[in-house]
């Protein structure tokens, strides 16, 4: 009977791939009901004011969070594998719109909300085509290392960006510095009560996060500020305020923008894209190993480009991960997208009937928000780390943290790819070699570094590529190789090249070998191949390296290798013989242990050739004794 249901749990199990909320969704109860409202309330409650906040960060109008919001956590928990992530508009996400979408219309008309929608649209279906194609893994080649320089710089983009809200200033326009040099400059035209409104307001967030960290301190300072502000009518007094938010929701509509505009747009829709996979993946991998569960990082690209896509459809702005109301989430006890399910709801409850409420909030306020949230993206913890255990990786992270302060979001997040980029390609043209030798008592060969040493075979240099052979490393190794050989101690008969992890062999390797050969060839020295996997077995074939070698010097093992190379020798050194005594202990012991375990005598006639051909070698120096 249970054979029957194999063929619909597989259709299931597939669909399920696809449509992830079919995972969890029929086996969610009302019994959870409970936690999932508190969760859904704890991130409504730190989504709102980041949220508008953050949209303004962005350059659009703070509507444009509640447009976006929802749409995004429900595509996101019906197609993201994460079960605690949470989708929100992000400072970083929000920059690097702004930063894309400055370029191309002033910030806050017509026409830079439609284009915010269309580079939202844009980075969504980018991200979507990524996953389809399974490109999850693209994440992994942007360096830890340089992603913290990135995020510390774009941090104080954003933090410089804010201040002058906090003390009632014009913004300043160019690089970080550009902009930090005229807020030095303007500082005596600071505007007191917008100054007392956003110190207060600072000064709120942390006293409330440092004695009562459950409380949602954003919206416990939002209700604050915009109760106080209306009530003394300090609008009226010079303090700017965000004024009336439309109520409701907006429908579904294609942006209007161009062909043109989309090509200029495509950058930054590929940074957005990027930075948001890059910076969920890591928290979605963390909570569901926390949990124990899998997240497919290819439906996550799908899951992160859906919202994205109906954020820019509703007329919203990209949205990305949220790692403090992720963890907020977690804490609340929600197992399950249903929370997000519920959060969005709510929000969008708040947005049809409750957003006149906001009508006096101080941007000084939304500033503090912004300003202490940034402050968590500066680590400089990590960045003293990085300095303390490898001088490279820290060097990386101030160049790309530099980058940013200089060049602004955009260019910065170039170069920081760029960065990334030079980075893999230096580390994969290094050559990575072990020099291997016998290990004592064994007929295993191992790095001659290992401690106790491993016996190296006089005459024969041993050399296995710690990584695959291939286009970038393969002239590298060759040089590695040829400069062994040439400044060895003692003569050099043969090399062995162990090939085990090459899995495999593109033509610039295949051509490296053949080119060895002929270098080792001039020295009078022997090339020998062994662990030569299928596939790099079938290139050395069809480019004729092969035969060029010679088909008896590729050999299944290392020891067989060595056997050989020692069946050549007339006389034999100390820890040669040592070598051939051992092995014969060995192999007899493994022709025994073959003989009655084998159904085919293939391994046995192996061994026993390998051990007759030792048996011939010692008798040969017994012989001669």
């Amino acid at each position: 009977m249970p054979e029957s249901h194999h063929p619909h749990s597989a259709a299931a199990h597939s669909v399920a791939r696809f449509l992830p909320f079919l995972s969890w969704l029929p086996k969610w109860r009302p019994s959870s009901l409970k936690r999932d409202v508190a969760a859904a309330l704890t991130i409504t409650a730190l989504q709102i004011p980041e949220a508008m906040a953050y949209a303004e960060l962005a350059g659009v109008p703070p509507q444009a969070a509640f447009y976006a919001g929802p749409v995004a956590l429900v595509l996101y928990a019906l197609l993201g594998t994460s079960r605690q992530l949470v989708v929100a508009i992000s400072a970083t996400v929000a920059v690097l719109s702004a930063s894309t979408v400055a370029a191309l219309a002033p910030s806050g008309t017509p026409r830079f909300i439609a284009l915010t929608a269309a580079l939202a649209m844009l980075a969504g279906l980018i991200s979507i085509l990524a996953g389809v194609l399974k490109l999850g893994r693209i994440a992994q080649f942007f360096s830890e290392s340089v992603l913290t320089g990135f995020v510390f710089g774009l941090a104080l983009v954003i933090a410089i960006k804010q201040v002058p809200k906090l003390l009632g200033l014009e913004a300043g326009s160019g690089n970080f510095f550009e902009r930090l040099w005229n807020l030095v400059t303007h500082l005596g035209q600071t505007h007191p009560l917008t100054l007392v409104v956003g110190v207060a307001s600072l000064a709120v967030l942390v006293l409330l996060g440092k004695l009562l960290p459950r409380l949602p301190a954003s919206l416990v300072v939002l209700v604050l500020g915009t109760v106080v502000v209306g009530v003394l009518g300090l609008q009226g007094r010079g303090v700017k305020v965000v004024g009336d938010i439309p109520s409701g929701l907006s429908g579904p509509s294609i942006p209007d923008v161009g062909l043109g505009d989309l090509l200029k747009l495509m950058p930054g829709a590929f940074g957005i894209a990027l930075v948001a996979f890059a910076e969920a993946i890591g928290p979605a991998r963390v909570l569901a190993s926390k949990h124990r569960y899998e997240v497919d990082p290819n439906q996550e690209l799908i899951g992160l480009g859906a919202a994205n896509l109906g954020a820019g459809l509703f007329r919203g702005l990209s949205v990305g991960c949220s790692l403090s109301k992720s963890a907020a989430n977690d804490a609340a006890g929600a197992r399950t997208q249903m929370s997000s399910l519920l959060a969005a709801a709510i929000l969008a409850l708040v947005a049809l009937f409750f957003t006149p409420l906001f009508r006096t909030l101080p941007e000084a306020t939304l500033a503090a928000i912004v300003v202490l949230a940034t402050a968590g993206m500066m680590d400089v913890k990590e960045m003293r780390r990085l300095f303390k255990l490898r001088r490279t990786d820290f060097f990386l992270a101030a160049g790309a943290l530099l980058s940013v302060l200089v060049l602004e979001v955009l260019p910065g997040l170039l170069v920081s790819v760029g960065l990334s980029v030079a980075l893999l390609v230096w580390r994969a043209s290094q050559p990575r070699v072990s020099e291997l030798g016998r290990a004592p008592g064994t007929l295993d060969f191992a790095d001659v570094r290992r401690d106790p040493a491993p016996l190296t075979v006089p005459g024969l240099l041993m050399i296995r590529p710690n990584e695959g052979i291939f286009f970038a490393n393969a002239t590298s190794l060759r040089d590695a190789i040829i400069g062994r050989v040439d400044s060895a101690t003692s003569p050099v008969h043969a090399v062995l090249l162990d090939l085990e992890v090459t899995a495999d062999l593109d033509v610039p390797g295949a051509d490296m070998l053949a080119a060895l050969k002929e270098s080792l060839e001039h020295r009078e020295i022997t090339l020998m191949l062994s662990r030569v996997l299928g596939p790099t077995q079938r290139m050395l074939d069809r480019t004729g390296v092969t035969e060029h070698i010679g088909a008896k010097n590729i050999h299944p093992q290392t020891l067989n290798g060595v056997v050989e190379y020692l069946s050549h020798r007339t006389h034999h050194a100390k820890a040669e013989w040592s070598l051939v005594r051992d092995g014969l202990h060995r192999l007899n012991a493994l022709v025994e242990e073959a003989i009655p375990a084998a159904e085919e005598d293939g391994d046995r006639r192996r061994l026993e050739a390998l051990r007759q051909k030792l048996a011939r070698i010692d008798d040969g120096s017994s012989s001669r004794e």
